[in-house]
């Protein structure tokens, strides 16, 4: 309380003393040539410092503090910040402009200025999280469009796979058939959302039933879809959601193939051939992420004797001639995780032009926090800070690309040809994007590889045929 009042006294003298030098003693003005520089001298008066070193180590821990929250804001959230950029350009540029002039701006203080970058970060949270994500289906726009009835979720037992599972079964009244490797997570997590739906005052009617499979092993895969085929329920939509971040140089599979790629590709895309045989309508969505964007991005933007520096040791494009030769069957790498995100946008953008009355969405989800990587579970995650985005509102986008007519979906893009040039991207907020379409996706970057969209239609193409021939060896295509 004692430094509080000396603070305070400190700031009036300080204060006191600036006013009463631009006045000389018998009370005339001295040294203003214009009012200009008297209101400048004035407002100056107001600038103050921090009257005491007691005081300097409590700033710098705020200071510090505000910094490291920024940089992992920006971390997690850049890929969340761009589309942004592009969807309110001019809004960016004036917040961008206010803040240069804000922080260059002499007469501001300090506390002003700390103020200020909370409150900005706070006001991005909410502008991300809330306003700028388009308003998701509205349950009369379902029924009123005869929409999906029956959908497969992979993953589905916790983080994003749970929580579109609750969502549709609750409050959409769809049934959910929940895929998970675990059974007993499986039945717990069927059993909580059953139990929400059954204790609701108005019952949705919808249903989760959990089902085993593990997607590492392609007869879990082929015994699933045929249980699944056998139920005679006609699926509307499959969600291809498992993932997750393998830890470079495991080796590889009881198959000879990366251990990464099997399961979050190779597994995805034989679950939803056999499906689609009997289920020729069915609309794919795959779990995709900003991080594909990664396989363009430095090969754009970086001279070729620094990619070394930029990349994740990737190929450019990521999934090329090379890794489907000889990447697909090595151990994982450091970029194995963006290989599976960008070959998922590919089976996505593939789909429609190999089953003509399918459908095929890739979405991003943004950074969310999940059980995915070991860092997000905790009482205290990088989502509970606002650094990730949690899995309520993760889900946005993918309720988009389930529940969305395909017609407004193609109307929404604009583009003439419909979906026989092939499937398309959701992304974080809910916008429909064509893949590949990006500035950085070019065959004319500095590095000189061509990472340009038609070359990544014919990558997607020969992963395709990579893709089949892998499983008519086996027999099971």
């Amino acid at each position: 309380m004692l430094e509080s009042y000396i603070f305070l006294q400190d700031c009036i003298t300080r204060a006191k003393n600036r006013v009463l030098n631009l006045y000389n003693i018998s009370g005339k003005r001295v040294g203003l040539q214009n009012s200009l520089e008297f209101h400048q001298i004035r407002l100056a008066s107001y600038t103050m410092t921090a009257p005491s070193s007691s005081w300097k180590p409590i700033f710098w821990i705020i200071d510090v503090a505000i910094a490291v929250y920024t940089i992992g804001f920006l971390f997690f959230r850049i890929g969340e910040l761009v589309p942004l950029l592009s969807i309110y350009p001019t809004q960016s540029r004036a917040a961008f402009l206010g803040t240069c002039v804000l922080h260059t701006s002499s007469p501001v203080s300090r506390a002003s200025k700390r103020l200020f970058c909370v409150s900005s970060i706070l006001i991005l949270i909410y502008v991300m999280d809330s306003y700028a994500p388009t308003p998701v289906p509205s349950v009369s726009y379902v029924k009123a469009a005869e929409g999906p009835k029956t959908i497969v979720i992979t993953g589905a037992n916790s983080g994003v796979g749970f929580e579109t599972s609750r969502q549709l079964a609750v409050t959409y009244g769809l049934d959910v058939i929940m895929a998970c490797r675990s059974k007993a997570k499986c039945a717990k997590a069927s059993d909580t959302i059953n139990a929400e739906i059954a204790s609701s005052k108005s019952p949705s009617g919808g249903t989760a039933t959990p089902h085993t499979l593990d997607l590492a092993n392609f007869d879990s895969v082929a015994s699933f879809a045929n249980q699944i085929t056998e139920m005679k329920p006609p699926i509307d939509v499959l969600f291809n959601n498992a993932g997750f971040v393998p830890d470079p140089k495991l080796p590889v599979n009881e198959y000879g193939l990366d251990p990464g790629f099997t399961p979050m590709h190779l597994s995805h895309f034989l679950l939803a051939e056999l499906l689609l045989k009997s289920n020729p309508s069915m609309r794919v969505v795959n779990t995709s992420s900003g991080t594909h964007h990664f396989c363009a991005i430095p090969y754009a933007f970086v001279p070729k004797p620094l990619l070394k520096f930029f990349t994740y040791q990737q190929n450019p494009g990521c999934v090329d001639e090379d890794f489907l030769q000889n990447g697909i069957r090595s151990e994982t790498d450091n970029a194995a995780y963006i290989q599976s995100k960008v070959a998922n946008v590919m089976h996505a953008s593939e789909i429609p032009r190999a089953h003509e009355q399918s459908t095929a969405v890739a979405i991003d989800l943004g950074w969310v926090g999940t059980s995915i990587q070991s860092f997000m579970t905790g009482s205290l995650t990088p989502a509970s800070v606002g650094w990730m985005r949690s899995a309520s509102v993760g889900v946005l986008p993918v309720l988009h690309a389930i529940l969305t007519k395909k017609e407004d979906l193609m109307n929404s893009l604009g583009r003439k040809g419909g979906w026989a040039e092939g499937g398309i991207i959701v992304n974080v907020y809910g916008r429909v994007e064509e893949p590949f379409s990006a500035s950085h996706w070019t065959s004319k970057g500095i590095s000189g590889y061509d990472v340009g969209k038609e070359r990544m239609k014919y990558l997607g193409g020969l992963l395709w045929r990579t893709s089949r021939e892998i499983f008519e060896e086996r027999g099971l295509l």
